[in-house]
């Protein structure tokens, strides 16, 4: 299966924020949640610095970054650029026009050449002035807008106004009109006589004032009519004076909706006979469309998007410039004639949120699918199992960002990394060949590959190189990658460095069109190790650092769910539960310092140590303080949860705990890390145990535990610049699909 594109949706505000804009993100991404070809995130601000910085609405991935002021319309946030540029993102789409939010992002995506669409979403606005600084800002968005793969308006008015704005022809501009859907309405519930409804942002502009102060014209005939205003907003407190000083304030009542509350929402407006939707600018107002949906009669200014609506037919338009008496008489109409019968939906074909998500789509695709610039490759990925390892979870990092076609193959047998694969929609096949079978591995594995036809294999580990070079050979794949992840100085994988196993590996090294080492500490070894030199290239390991960003509600559940105290210190630890790690040596060492109710251990995999661990942990006295969970597929979550992670292990290639540690935000305690030992300046979150013997390790390990701790004070660490720069898996993918350009170019493919 051809991986999905992979769309990311900027917007300023969005989910627990409740508005037109954010409505239609969220109806929108929620159902292209289910479009196969197209894999879509938001990444939006947070002004209050408590939400969380990633989490899923609608099934769609969230990505937030603090914005500055927390209560101003500013949106600075700088976070946002770092996102769009490192996310392997293959379109940008910005939804709103009217903050700093669409110029930084446009001019993230177009420094880091990727393509972007942007909806204008315009607005009005209550503050005097505002009209000129619009006209700032689109006077320097014009020159990004012009360079937009596509410009989607949301209304007919909106198109027209914008192509003056940019001096755009109307062609490049595509027009998406909102939805309308809300929950079913109760069975039987009927409108209320006299009822009206006005709903949106409390700001001036919205127009909730021009409907209070018709409301006395409207008693004076119709005494039972009352007046419900929906919204939150700064206005508030001068809507509530104005309804006393009007007498009418024991007929209006103010009611603030969550984002959840749809249900709600679509009750409250079956149960009114008329919306007053009276503000000065829409560009296509979501409110009136649910209430057009509905069936619920409408009363709107004839100006802006809503003035296409009147000119459709749906809402009965005032003028703007329209006396009290005017909009009374006007939502009176619509009172007289409501007979107090349930609403019911139009019988003629509206705007739904499945058509708008459609023709988005369908912009998407329009953009995405004549892309020229460099051909994908068909690639198929050769490991021996799919489990929690680091190796493991490269290859799932690989196929996550990579722009060629990816179809991974797991010889002995799956795991937590092959399932999570699948969810997302990759291909991935599992041969189980496993024990006696192994050795039917070459002849299966031979005609799988001639039955896939790839343009390149890659082989991951030795047994993947035992099998799948000589197969590939034989099945006379154009391009075969062999990619080194465990050679040590004296063992390979926990083999010992013999002399008849340098000789097999040399010799099935042979085969492969190229040698890729992830660290080149790698590289040297495989030099010493009779490699030609001129046949490896170092393509360091790589860390999708967004994946993981600090999660307060993943830390909250991942220990609620282990029976963690939210007080309690978590040393953690991450990897294959095999000598070489050393886990237990580093259960022997903090055994002495967990105590109930202050610290405890968590160490994260699966492997042939579990039970003797689990069994040291009870000698030891502390087994209801160590946590064993076995293979997860959540390990950012479990990252999240820790507070400081340690890697005891003296036998690394590159130190792929350490980074991810490191980008989650925690103090690491390591003994060796070739990544961080190539960066030109020591990582303050990174705390080394030093060279030292058997004797003095675990005096050691506690040592820096402790001051690891006290450095981060409770508190998450900043991700270095540096750590980023050298190691984000979109870098890392680029130059592995590079090489898979290369190898083609060298076939004529």
């Amino acid at each position: 299966m051809t991986a999905p594109y992979r769309v990311l949706q900027v917007v300023q505000r969005f989910a627990p924020e409740l508005g037109g804009l954010e409505t239609h993100v969220a109806e929108v991404t929620k159902r292209l949640v289910g479009t196969r070809d197209i894999e879509v995130t938001v990444l939006t601000t947070d002004r209050t610095g408590r939400l969380p910085r990633e989490d899923r609405v609608g099934g769609v991935r969230v990505i937030r970054r603090r914005s500055y002021r927390r209560n101003g319309e500013e949106y600075l946030s700088p976070g946002l650029v770092r996102v769009i540029r490192r996310g392997g993102w293959d379109l940008v789409h910005v939804q709103g026009s009217q903050t700093t939010v669409p110029t930084l992002a446009m001019l993230a995506a177009r420094s880091a050449r990727i393509p972007y669409v942007l909806t204008f979403h315009s607005g009005g606005h209550s503050h005097a002035g505002h009209a000129r600084i619009t006209r700032i800002q689109d006077a320097i968005n014009r020159p990004l807008l012009k360079r937009a793969a596509k410009l989607i308006a949301v209304s007919r008015f909106e198109r027209s106004k914008f192509a003056r704005v940019t001096g755009l022809p109307l062609e490049r501009f595509e027009v998406v009109q909102n939805g309308g859907a809300l929950p079913p309405v109760p069975t039987g519930a009927a409108p209320v006589r006299g009822s009206i409804v006005t709903s949106g942002r409390l700001e001036q502009y919205k127009g909730h004032h021009r409907a209070i102060a018709a409301l006395p014209l409207i008693r004076a005939q119709l005494p039972e009519a009352t007046l419900t205003v929906l919204g939150s907003g700064p206005y508030e407190a001068e809507l509530r004076r104005l309804a006393e000083a009007k007498g009418v304030a024991g007929a209006v009542t103010f009611r603030h909706l969550l984002p959840a509350e749809r249900s709600e929402m679509a009750a409250i407006l079956s149960r009114s006979s008329v919306m007053a939707a009276l503000s000065s600018y829409e560009a296509h107002p979501v409110a009136v469309m649910e209430a057009v949906a509905l069936g619920l009669p409408v009363v709107g200014c004839d100006v802006a998007g809503t003035g296409d609506l009147v000119e459709d037919g749906l809402v009965t338009g005032v003028p703007l410039d329209a006396d009290d008496a005017t909009v009374a008489e006007a939502l009176l109409e619509q009172l007289r004639a409501d007979d107090g019968t349930p609403h019911r939906a139009p019988d003629f074909a509206l705007p739904t949120w499945e058509s708008a998500t459609d023709a988005i789509a369908a912009v998407y695709r329009g953009v995405l699918d004549p892309r020229p610039a460099a051909p994908r490759a068909s690639v198929v990925q050769v490991i021996t199992t799919l489990t929690t390892g680091g190796a493991e979870r490269q290859v799932e990092s690989i196929v996550e960002h990579s722009r060629h076609r990816q179809h991974v193959i797991a010889l002995y047998g799956g795991g937590t990394v092959a399932e999570s694969l699948v969810a997302a929609g990759h291909s991935v096949e599992v041969l189980d060949l496993a024990g006696p079978r192994r050795l039917l591995a070459l002849p299966v594995l031979v005609r799988r590959l001639r039955q896939l036809r790839p343009d390149t294999v890659q082989v991951h580990l030795l047994s993947g190189q035992l099998w799948g070079l000589p197969a590939a050979w034989m099945a006379r794949v154009p391009f075969i990658v062999s990619t080194e992840h465990s050679l040590m100085d004296d063992s390979i994988e926990n083999r010992p460095l013999t002399e008849p196993l340098r000789r097999l590996y040399l010799a099935l090294n042979r085969l492969a069109s190229r040698t890729v080492a992830v660290s080149a500490a790698t590289a040297s070894r495989l030099v010493r190790w009779g490699v030609q030199a001129d046949g490896i290239t170092v393509i360091d390991n790589g860390i999708d650092f967004t994946r993981l960003t600090f999660s307060s509600d993943a830390r909250a559940r991942i220990r609620t769910e282990l029976g963690i105290a939210d007080g309690v210190e978590l040393v953690g630890a991450v990897g294959r539960l095999e000598p070489v790690k050393r886990f237990r040596q580093l259960l022997t060492a903090v055994a002495p310092t967990l105590e109930a109710g202050r610290r405890e251990l968590l160490i994260v995999g699966n492997g042939p140590l579990r039970e003797s661990l689990a069994r040291q942990a009870e000698a030891l006295g502390v087994a209801d303080l160590v946590h064993l969970t076995g293979p997860r597929a959540d390990v950012p979550g479990l990252l999240a949860a820790m507070d400081v992670l340690v890697s005891p292990s003296r036998d690394e290639t590159f130190g792929m705990a350490v980074l991810e540690g490191i980008g989650a935000g925690l103090p690491v305690v390591h003994a060796e890390c070739p990544a961080l030992d190539a960066l030109p300046e020591p990582v303050v979150a990174a705390f080394p145990i030093g060279t030292i013997d058997d004797a003095a390790e675990g005096a050691a390990i506690v040592a820096a535990v402790g001051r690891a701790l006290a450095a981060a004070d409770g508190r998450r660490l900043a991700v270095p610049a540096a750590v980023i720069e050298a190691y984000d898996i979109v870098r890392t993918t680029e130059r592995l699909d590079l090489l898979v350009d290369e190898g083609d170019r060298r076939w004529g493919r």
